[in-house]
């Protein structure tokens, strides 16, 4: 059985969800839904997910919106016992590296994609960057940059969670050409990070592009 997963494949969010599937093999039916042709604002939406966002999965009857829990539920619930991109490394049950991970994880929900979002967001309704947003933004990179200098990936010497969903903030950043020199292990870090996520290409770089693609189409004087 497959999950329906309603979703823009632009969207960072769901580009996260789409990464973590792909890694843990799980079949996905897609069902796009394109908030600015008001598919999000339909009764039989909202009444799938009251909150009216992207994306939305539905396994078997159960629905779940918030993509970092989506992902922490597939994992969960389809990641292998053993091999490369166990459940275990994933998202380990030792309760101090599980603390890491989701503390990564929020860190970048609270702090990394929501100063991202924030200078992203401005050019849907008024067609700028919201340049306001860029010392709160500089200021998430830096602690990424901080703690990526301590260890090989985010939360670990492994690959976790955590590199899957901060891998997709981080390139969507960078597609839309936010400079990065300042962060050599932010950039040490994601050149590792797109050649050894299996299949970083198709589930979240083609994402990048129609994200840069659809971004820039509203930005004024572009």
């Amino acid at each position: 059985m497959t999950i329906d997963f309603y979703y823009a494949s632009w969207s960072p969010p769901c580009r996260t969800v789409e990464l973590v599937a792909h890694i843990l093999n799980v079949k996905l039916n897609p069902i796009v839904t394109t908030p600015s042709k008001g598919d999000t604002q339909k009764p039989e939406y909202k009444q799938l997910n009251p909150q009216h966002t992207i994306p939305t999965i539905v396994d078997n009857g159960f629905v779940l919106s918030e993509s970092r829990a989506i992902c922490k539920y597939l994992v969960e619930k389809y990641g292998l016992a053993t091999g490369a991109y166990s459940k275990e490394q994933l998202y380990p049950k030792d309760l101090q590296k599980r603390a890491t991970i989701d503390h990564r994880i929020d860190f970048d929900l609270g702090s990394l994609y929501r100063r991202a979002s924030d200078y992203f967001s401005p050019v849907f309704m008024t067609g700028q960057f919201g340049t306001a947003a860029l010392p709160k933004l500089k200021a998430a990179l830096e602690i990424l940059d901080a703690y990526l200098a301590k260890t090989k990936w985010v939360a670990g010497p492994e690959v976790t969670l955590a590199d899957i969903v901060v891998v997709v903030t981080i390139s969507s950043l960078e597609i839309v050409g936010y400079e990065l020199t300042s962060y050599p292990n932010i950039l040490r870090w994601f050149k590792a990070a797109q050649t050894t996520l299996p299949g970083y290409n198709e589930a979240n770089h083609k994402g990048t592009i129609e994200f840069k693609d659809y971004l820039f189409s509203k930005l004024k004087n572009n």
